[in-house]
C-alpha cells in the first residue's frame, strides 16, 4: 500500500500551498449561503493536517472530520491531530462518507494522490446524492499518464483507464487517442463531470426545487507530478440570487463555466524571497517589462515574473515558511 505522507512532506509543496489559500479566499464568500461556522469540513488530513489548520483558522469552522484509510497508522494520526475537535474516522472513504452526517452544509475535499478510479467516482456520487444546498466539493487527482513499457501504446493506455473506472463511466466520445499527457486531465475532468450530472439528474427526480451543480474550481499544478483539482457548489434553484452575491466570477482563479475544462495553472517559479519581494512592490501589475527594469530583475525570465504575478497574493511569506 502506497503511503504518500511518508514519502512527501505536504507542507513543502508550494503549488499546493497556493491552491489552499485560493480556496480559502473563495470559500469566505459562502457567507451569503450560511454563517461559515455552521459548515462542516471533511477531508483527508493525513499526518500533517495542513488544510484543517487553514480551514479552522481562516474560516472559523469547528466541525472537522478527517478520513484516514490506514488503520495501522491510527496512533500516528491521533498524535499529529492539531485540534481535539477534529473527528478522526479510520477507514475507506467509500464506507465512511455515507455516515458522516449530512444534516448541515459541507465542504468536502477529496484530496486523492492517485489516478482517477471507480471508488473516487463513488465518493463524488455520495456527495451529489446527499449534500445540502450550499455545500462545496473539491476533488484532487493525479492526472499523469499511465506509465507503460511502451509509452506509445494507445490501446493499452485506454485499457488501463477502463480497468480503473469501468467502461460505462467513459464518455462515448473519448478514444485511445485522448489519453496522452496533454489530454489525460481533460478526460478525467469529463468522466467526473458526467458522474456528477448523472447522479444529480437522479436526485432531482424527487425534488420540487431542483438542485444545480456549478463549477467553481479547476486548478492544474505540478509540485512533483501533474495534479488536477476541480469542484464547485451544489445549490437550489431558489438560491440563485445568493450565488450571484458571492461573486465567484470576480476572482481571477475561479472557473465558473459549467463543466468546461479550462484550468487555472498554478506555476510557482523558483525565486528567492528577495526576488519575490522585489516583484511584490509593483503588484498588481501586468507590465512585465517595467517590473524587470525598475526592479532590477533583468536576470529573471519574463515568464517567471508573469507566473509569480498571477499568484503573488497566495505565495507563503517569510513567517509561514518558518512555521510550516
Amino acid at each position: 500500500m502506497s503511503k504518500s505522507y511518508i514519502k512527501i512532506n505536504y507542507n513543502l509543496r508550494p503549488a499546493k500551498s497556493v491552491e489552499r489559500k485560493m480556496l480559502c479566499e473563495a470559500l469566505r464568500r459562502l457567507i451569503f449561503f450560511s454563517d461559515l461556522t455552521k459548515y462542516k469540513y471533511v477531508g483527508f488530513g493525513s499526518t500533517f493536517f495542513t488544510d484543517f489548520l487553514l480551514i479552522h483558522k481562516s474560516l472559523g469552522i469547528n466541525d472537522l472530520t478527517s478520513i484516514e484509510k490506514e488503520e495501522e497508522d491510527k496512533d500516528r494520526f491521533e498524535f499529529n491531530r492539531p485540534y481535539d475537535k477534529i473527528n478522526l474516522e479510520i477507514g475507506d472513504a467509500n464506507s465512511i462518507l455515507p455516515g458522516i452526517g449530512w444534516n448541515k452544509k459541507i465542504i468536502l475535499w477529496l484530496d486523492y494522490d492517485e489516478k482517477l478510479k471507480k471508488n473516487m467516482l463513488t465518493d463524488i456520487g455520495t456527495f451529489i446524492s446527499r449534500a445540502l444546498a450550499g455545500s462545496i466539493i473539491l476533488v484532487t487527482i493525479n492526472v499523469g499518464p499511465d506509465q507503460l513499457p511502451d509509452k506509445n501504446n494507445k490501446k493499452e493506455r485506454y485499457e488501463q483507464l477502463v480497468d480503473r473506472v469501468g467502461k460505462a463511466k467513459i464518455p462515448i466520445e473519448i478514444s485511445k487517442h485522448d489519453l496522452d499527457k496533454q489530454n489525460h486531465p481533460k478526460v478525467c475532468h469529463a468522466i467526473a463531470n458526467n458522474e456528477i450530472e448523472q447522479i444529480l439528474s437522479i436526485r432531482n427526480q424527487g425534488l420540487k426545487s431542483k438542485l444545480i451543480y456549478n463549477q467553481l474550481f479547476n486548478f492544474s499544478y505540478e509540485d512533483s507530478t501533474p495534479m488536477l483539482s476541480f469542484g464547485g457548489i451544489l445549490y437550489a434553484e431558489s438560491d440563485a440570487e445568493n450565488l450571484k452575491k458571492c461573486n465567484f466570477d470576480d476572482l481571477d482563479f475561479t472557473k465558473c463555466e459549467k463543466s468546461k475544462y479550462d484550468p487555472f495553472k498554478i506555476i510557482v517559479p523558483n525565486l528567492t524571497f528577495k526576488e519575490m519581494h522585489s516583484i511584490d512592490k509593483f503588484m498588481p501589475s501586468e507590465n512585465i517589462s517595467e517590473i524587470r527594469n525598475k526592479g532590477k530583475l533583468k536576470f529573471l525570465d519574463k515568464e517567471e515574473i508573469k507566473n509569480y504575478g498571477s499568484i503573488y497574493r497566495y505565495v507563503p511569506n517569510f513567517v509561514e515558511a518558518e512555521i510550516h
